[in-house]
C-alpha cells in the first residue's frame, strides 16, 4: 500500500466517523447548504474547489519552459492530447508523463552525451588529419650582411616565417588503451539506454499512483457528502421526535453538532482532492491551474483471488527484467575498462603513431614521420600505482552496490506482492464489513424512529456504516497502488519501449 495515501487514511477516518446519516442528490452543490434550509447533498460528477476558478490554458509554461522550450522526450505512439477538459483516463495521463516530464528528458541528454563521447573514443582508430597554416613576425638584434654592397649593419631587423602544412596522423599502437577507452564509452552509453528506460518506468508509477489517489480522494468526497446526508437524516428524526417530547433537547444539540462536524469533513475531503490533482499534474509535468476532469465510468472491481505463484517467480522476474540492475550492471563493465587503462599506464607503455603531410610554404614536399616510443612510470611518487588501487576500489563499489540494489529489488518485490495479497483480503472483509454495517444501521435507524432504541446505539450503527465504507475505498485503491508498484518491481510497467542495446529483449511479463 501506498504509505502516505494509509497515513492519510488514518487522519480522514476518525474525522468522517460522525453521526451522519444518508441523503438525496443534487448535481451542483458540492457542500451541504445551511441548516434552516433542506438540502440534498451528493457528489457530483467532479469535485474541485478549483473549479470556480477561470480556467487556464492548456499552453502554460513555467518560465524556464517559456525560455528553453517544452521537454523532447522519445515518444511512441504519436503525439499525445494534453488537454486537461477531456475525461482524463489513466492511460492517456501515463503518456502525458511520458512526453512532459522533464526527469525523461535529463536522462535522454545523458544518453546523448554518452554517444558523444563513444565518438570521441573511436576517432582514436581514423587519421586525424589537420591543416595548418602558420604566420610568425619576429624583430631581433642582429648583424646583417649586405651582398650587393659586401657591407655589414648592425641592430634589430624583422624575419618573417609562413608555414602551409597539411599532415594527417594516425595511431597506430598505444598498448590497448584505445581499445579499453572505447569499451568504457560503449558500456557507459549503454547503461543511459538502460537508465533512460529505467526513468520512464519510475514516471509511469508516479503518475500511476497520483491518478489513483486521486480517484480515492474524489470517492473520499462522495462519502463525506453521503455521511453528511446521514447526519442530517438523524438530526431530523431526533428534532421530529422532541417537538413532540420524545428526545431531549440535549439529543437534538449532539445531532446538530454531529451534522456540522460531517459538513466540515466535506471540506477536509475537497481539500485533500484538491492536493491530489495538484499532484497528479505535477507527476504529469504539466503547469495549469485547469482542474482534471476524470471520467464517470465507475473502476471496475479487482479480482480478488489469491495468486498461486508465491513469491519467488516474481523475484526471478524481477532479476531477468529490471533495467536499473542492467544499468549497474553497464557500469560494473565500463569500470572494468578503467582499470585496464589503470594498469596499462602502471606497466611498460608502447606508443607507435605515422604522420604523413605536405608542406606547401615556404619549401613544398612531402613530409612523413614514424614514431615508435616506449615508456615506463619508474618513479612518479605512486601516482599510477594509487590510480590502480583507485580503479580497483571503484570497481568492487560498483559489484557491492549491484548487490545492494538487487537486495532492495528483493524487498521492494515482497512489499508490494504482500500488500497486495493483504489488499486483496481486505476488500473482501470490508464489503462483508460494510453489507453487515448497513443492514444494521438500516435496522437501528428504524428503531429509533419508533422510540426503540436509544440515540447512542444508533451513533454507533453510523460509526460503523462510515468506518466500514472508508476502509472500502481504501482497500480498494490500495490494491491498485500495490499491483501498479509490483508491476514497476519487476520491471513490466512500460513493456512498448525497448533500450537501444545490441541484444535488448522486451520484459517477460508473466512470472512462470
Amino acid at each position: 500500500m501506498n504509505r502516505t495515501a494509509r497515513q492519510r487514511a488514518l487522519l480522514i477516518l476518525p474525522l468522517l466517523s460522525v453521526n451522519v446519516t444518508g441523503a438525496g442528490a443534487r448535481a451542483q452543490q458540492t457542500v451541504p447548504a445551511p441548516s434552516g434550509q433542506n438540502p440534498a447533498v451528493a457528489a457530483p460528477a467532479q469535485v474541485s474547489p478549483l473549479q470556480n476558478q477561470p480556467a487556464s490554458g492548456q499552453n502554460d509554461l513555467n518560465p524556464a519552459a517559456q525560455r528553453y522550450g517544452l521537454p523532447r522526450n522519445p515518444t511512441i505512439g504519436g503525439p499525445v492530447d494534453t488537454d486537461l477538459t477531456k475525461p482524463l483516463t489513466l492511460e492517456r495521463a501515463v503518456r502525458i508523463g511520458l512526453a512532459r516530464q522533464d526527469t525523461i528528458a535529463i536522462a535522454q541528454t545523458q544518453i546523448d552525451s554518452a554517444n558523444a563521447r563513444v565518438v570521441q573514443a573511436r576517432s582514436q582508430y581514423y587519421p586525424q588529419v589537420t591543416p595548418t597554416i602558420q604566420y610568425q613576425s619576429n624583430l631581433q638584434p642582429g648583424v646583417r650582411f649586405n651582398s650587393a654592397t659586401g657591407t655589414t649593419s648592425r641592430g634589430s631587423f624583422n624575419s618573417d616565417t609562413r608555414t602551409d602544412v597539411i599532415a594527417a596522423r594516425q595511431l597506430l599502437y598505444d598498448t590497448g588503451k584505445r581499445e579499453a577507452s572505447v569499451g568504457f564509452a560503449r558500456r557507459s552509453a549503454f547503461g543511459s539506454e538502460y537508465g533512460l528506460a529505467n526513468q520512464r518506468q519510475s514516471v509511469i508509477l508516479t503518475v500511476t499512483e497520483g491518478y489513483y489517489n486521486l480517484l480515492r480522494d474524489r470517492e473520499l468526497v462522495r462519502e463525506s457528502i453521503d455521511n453528511a446526508g446521514r447526519a442530517r437524516v438523524t438530526r431530523d428524526v431526533i428534532q421530529a421526535q422532541a417537538d413532540v417530547g420524545s428526545a431531549a433537547q440535549s439529543d437534538v444539540l449532539q445531532a446538530e453538532a454531529d451534522y456540522a462536524n460531517a459538513r466540515t469533513q466535506i471540506f477536509v475531503a475537497q481539500a485533500n482532492y484538491g492536493v491530489s490533482q495538484a499532484s497528479l499534474k505535477n507527476s504529469m509535468g504539466v503547469v495549469t491551474s485547469q482542474p482534471v476532469v476524470l471520467p464517470d465510468d465507475p473502476i471496475q472491481p479487482p479480482n480478488t483471488a489469491p495468486d498461486a505463484l508465491g513469491l519467488e517467480p516474481y523475484v526471478r522476474l524481477a532479476y531477468n527484467n529490471r533495467l536499473d540492475i542492467k544499468q549497474l550492471r553497464e557500469q560494473v563493465n565500463a569500470q572494468g575498462y578503467n582499470v585496464r587503462i589503470a594498469n596499462i599506464n602502471a606497466g611498460p607503455t608502447v606508443t607507435a603513431d605515422i604522420t604523413e603531410g605536405y608542406a606547401l610554404d615556404p619549401n613544398a614536399g612531402e613530409q612523413r614521420t614514424f614514431f615508435v616510443g616506449i615508456s615506463y612510470p619508474l618513479f612518479d611518487g605512486g601516482n599510477t600505482r594509487a590510480a590502480v588501487r583507485e580503479s580497483r576500489a571503484g570497481l568492487e563499489q560498483d559489484r557491492r552496490s549491484l548487490d545492494a540494489l538487487e537486495q532492495n529489488v528483493r524487498f521492494s518485490v515482497e512489499q508490494s506482492y504482500v500488500n497486495r495479497e493483504q489488499d486483496k483480503q481486505r476488500i473482501i472483509s470490508s464489503q462483508l464489513a460494510v453489507n453487515a454495517a448497513q443492514q444494521n444501521y438500516d435496522v437501528a435507524l428504524e428503531k429509533q424512529r419508533n422510540q426503540l432504541v436509544n440515540i447512542p446505539e444508533v451513533t454507533l450503527a453510523e460509526n460503523q456504516l462510515v468506518n466500514a465504507r472508508v476502509s472500502l475505498v481504501q482497500a480498494i485503491y490500495d490494491f491498485f497502488i500495490s499491483e501498479s508498484q509490483l508491476k514497476r518491481a519487476i520491471g513490466v510497467n512500460d513493456p512498448v519501449f525497448l533500450p537501444k542495446v545490441p541484444g535488448a529483449r522486451p520484459p517477460v511479463l508473466q512470472p512462470r
